[in-house]
């Protein structure tokens, strides 16, 4: 059985309450914090705001889980 993929969500490209994106945890260059810029990961999903991004990645989450 593969792995599970993780998910996580970061500020991306902005500092307004529409900045958050779920990204794939691996794609997240290590030990990176803080805000993320264009070029250093691709966001699967984008312009979210704080609750709106944790729900996609929860239902990310449950879909490789359902998999």
């Amino acid at each position: 059985m593969p792995s599970k993929k993780k998910y996580t969500i970061r500020k991306y490209d902005g500092d307004d309450c529409y900045s958050w994106a779920v990204f794939r945890k691996a794609d997240i260059p290590k030990g990176r914090r803080g805000i993320l810029f264009y070029g250093e990961a691709t966001p699967i999903v984008c312009g979210f705001s704080k609750p709106e991004a944790e729900h996609y990645r929860d239902l990310y989450e449950r879909r490789d889980s359902n998999e």
